[in-house]
């Protein structure tokens, strides 16, 4: 790394050996479209997560969208969700013609389980392992079982992270989703995947994406179903990543420990359970004022860094869905930061952007 050499908030770390099996696919004779590869992607991926089913997608917001439709929501169906989340998820809701409901978050910023036992009138819940955190998933699957309600986990950051007893994220409740876009562990640059145990479910996901037809290559229909297929092109490019996720895990874990050197009044790094695996490294700092003016002198320095997803409440177009009390969601999500996380940021990066941090004075 050069004196003066931008160092990204995040980007994908491609190899020569995902280039060679992209081209070794293209002079194979393949139609490039989704066929026998995806199978083997979809496999290798609900093996790694211990799921009967898997469906792979064109990215993860679709991923939820069939997840929904498949369990059978419906319009005015009440959908919970956190208050702190990518858009997709509630937009997801939204399309499938649900009614998110927003519940706060816990300190871990997953869905507060207190919070989430006193929203009534619920027909599923989507839970959402934030940043690779999986902290009240179980108590959650445990609670949605209980009372009948469907829960979709969108495991969008977390494939490699575990629950505290040792589920895989990616194998929670009745439906689970992945996202492979270009930051996430993996990726197919644009992609994501449905999981479930549930057969009947597997069996309608399917059709959706696929018009519905009665038979591959027929033109028959047994009712409404799209075109959401992926490619095997991309599917090769996935097999081709997978194959080094465990590196890819071990690599993050260790970026994670190394940014525990931040010692600062101002800012902390985000702590994680051992089994789980850090999407982004999160920077909690004291005041949105110190929050600001340090992403301005990290910038001056070339590091590049993003804040967090604000909270759903406060979106304009969602002022309107139903929600209880929001309160530590909407303050928190202004106090934090999300510093370079790729894959293979190196030591050196990693310790300029901690010099930065360290000589921080408010």
């Amino acid at each position: 790394m050069s004196k003066n050499q931008k160092i990204n908030q995040v980007e994908p770390l491609l190899t020569k050996n995902d280039a060679k099996t992209v081209y070794d696919y293209l002079l194979s004779g393949g139609w490039v479209t989704e066929h026998g590869v995806t199978r083997d992607f979809e496999t290798k991926i609900k093996n790694f997560v211990n799921r009967k089913h898997a469906v792979a997608v064109p990215n993860g917001t679709i991923a939820i969208y069939l997840a929904l439709l498949a369990s059978n929501i419906k319009k005015g169906d009440r959908v919970a969700v956190p208050n702190i989340t990518m858009i997709a998820t509630v937009n997801a809701i939204i399309w499938a013609g649900g009614t998110p409901v927003l519940v706060d978050v816990g300190k871990d910023l997953t869905m507060s389980f207190e919070k989430l036992i006193d929203t009534p009138k619920l027909k599923a819940v989507i839970f959402v392992p934030l940043n690779g955190r999986t902290t009240n998933g179980i108590e959650i699957e445990a609670w949605c079982k209980e009372n009948n309600v469907v829960l979709i986990e969108d495991s969008a950051h977390a494939l490699g992270s575990k629950y505290p007893n040792g589920k895989s994220c990616g194998n929670l409740g009745d439906l689970s989703v992945f996202s492979f876009t270009p930051h996430k562990i993996i990726t197919t640059g644009q992609g994501g995947m449905v999981l479930t145990d549930n057969k009947k479910f597997g069996k309608e996901l399917i059709k959706l994406k696929t018009f519905n037809r009665r038979k591959d290559k027929m033109d028959w229909h047994d009712g409404f179903g799209l075109n959401f297929k992926i490619t095997d092109m991309q599917s090769a490019l996935g097999i081709s990543q997978f194959s080094t996720l465990l590196k890819r895990i071990e690599s993050k874990r260790k970026i994670h420990s190394l940014f525990r050197k931040v010692n600062s009044e101002y800012f902390k790094i985000g702590s994680f359970l051992e089994q789980e695996v850090p999407w982004f490294i999160d920077l909690f700092s004291t005041t949105k004022k110190d929050l600001n003016k340090l992403k301005i002198l990290l910038s001056k320095n070339n590091i590049e860094t993003r804040v967090s997803y604000p909270a759903l409440s406060k979106q304009k177009y969602l002022q309107d869905v139903p929600m209880q009390d929001l309160s530590y969601s909407e303050k928190i999500h202004e106090k934090i930061l999300w510093l370079p996380s790729s894959v293979d940021l190196d030591e050196k990066s990693i310790s300029k952007i901690i010099r930065v941090i360290n000589k921080y004075e408010s």
